[in-house]
Parts: structure tokens; sequence; C-alpha cells
């Protein structure tokens, strides 16, 4: 037995590998599709909303990516089409159909790597959590109507991008994702009979680009402590 753990003491700084991490961050434009199910107020015109996210990658091996990121953008449309609710017009006047004000996700990815010489090309799928948020009691003035805050589900979706490495720590990249998004609220669907609560799924396509910066490390064993140490 100690014969054993001696061999292994003295193997693992050989099967230690490197690994290199990347922290992402950046922002840019989305449009999303209309919301499905019982969500009544469906815009149908496009509106351009902001996105943004930061990440967390890990270099499997050359060319496979795993890693998490948090991903928030606003979900919203126009609508050509008046409805009337409570006394009230709805839409015909140019102004937004907000569904999020911030739709949050927070997931994990799994990315396949195509290099171009030094830089590279990937593409990969994503699921985790969806989180919508929204103040529909304070509208501003270009807002016709804020959906109730607090939807809550699934988040799953893929990506295409493009990273250029600057050099052997920073690095630029663009990428284009499509976002499915299934949400569940408690509170009541507007005008939907017999009562039940807001329950839509919806489509966004968020394009942005962001920096990454690439830092490494590996694993050693102690030969004093018999700890494992990470060297950079």
């Amino acid at each position: 037995m100690k014969h054993s753990i001696t061999f292994l003491l003295i193997l693992l700084p050989f099967l230690s590998q490197a690994q290199t991490y990347e922290l992402g961050a950046g922002g840019g434009i989305s449009i999303n599709g209309k919301p499905t199910n019982n969500m009544y107020f469906r815009g149908d015109k496009l509106t351009v909303n902001y996105a943004a996210y930061l990440s967390l990658l890990r270099n499997l091996k050359d060319d496979v990516q795993l890693g998490v990121d948090i991903h928030m953008l606003e979900l919203s449309r126009k609508s050509s089409v008046a409805y009337d609710f409570e006394g009230k017009t709805i839409g015909g006047d140019n102004k937004r159909f907000v569904y999020a004000k911030y739709a949050l996700s927070i997931d994990v990815f799994l990315n396949k790597k195509y290099y171009l010489g030094q830089n590279y090309v990937y593409g990969g799928i994503v699921m985790g959590l969806g989180i919508a948020r929204n103040n529909s009691h304070n509208l501003p003035d270009n807002v016709s109507y804020g959906a109730p805050d607090g939807g809550y589900g699934l988040s799953v979706g893929a990506q295409v991008g493009y990273v250029y490495n600057i050099d052997s720590r920073w690095a630029v990249n663009a990428e284009l994702d499509v976002r499915y998004y299934d949400f569940d609220y408690k509170a009541i669907a507007p005008i939907v009979r017999p009562f039940t609560n807001i329950h839509y799924r919806i489509v966004a396509y968020p394009l942005t680009v962001g920096v990454r910066y690439k830092f490494n490390y590996f694993k050693r064993q102690n030969a004093t402590t018999g700890e494992q140490e990470i060297v950079k």
C-alpha cells in the first residue's frame, strides 16, 4: 500500500495537465420573436434591444471549451394593432410591449473550436435558468405594455462566434446567439379566460462583441507537504 502511494505521488506531477481559463465580457444588441402561449399582447414589429454577457471558460482540450455565462438582454416588440384592455388602448401607438426589461439567464455551455491559424471560430450549445424582471407599475413614456415581474423557466440555445487573439493573454470575439426562454409567472394572464397564470415562450437573437482574458495554471504535488500547488 505504501509503495502504491509513493508511486502515485511521484506520478502525479507527470499526470497534471496545464489548464487554460478565459474570462470574457461584452455587449451588443438583440432582437426577439413574438411570445407564444397565453401572452395576449404580441407585438408584430421588431425592436432593437440591448444585450450583455459575462463568461468563464475552461479549455478542456485544444478544441473543446466548457463554461458558464450570465447573459442579460431586453425582450420587447412594438404593435401596429391596438388592444382594448380595462378601458385603455394598448398598442398601435409606436410604443413598446416590454416583456422583460432584464431577461437574465445563468447557463452552462459547451463549445467546439475550429482553428484558422492562431485564431478560431466556434459553435456550441447552452442550457440553464432564465429569469424575467420588469417593473410594470412604472412605465416609461415609450412603453405601452409592461409584463409583470418574476418570470422563471428554462433557457436553452446555441451560439457561433469568432475569436481573434491579440497576444497570449488578450483576445477579442464576436458572437451570435439563439436563446429560447420558457417563462412561467405567478401573475394572472390578462384577457385570457378561463383564468390562468402567464406562461409564454420567446426566442431572442443577441449579437455581441467582447474581450477575453486568458490565464493558465497547472497543479503539482509539493514534495515537502504533499499538498497540491497551483503554478501559474
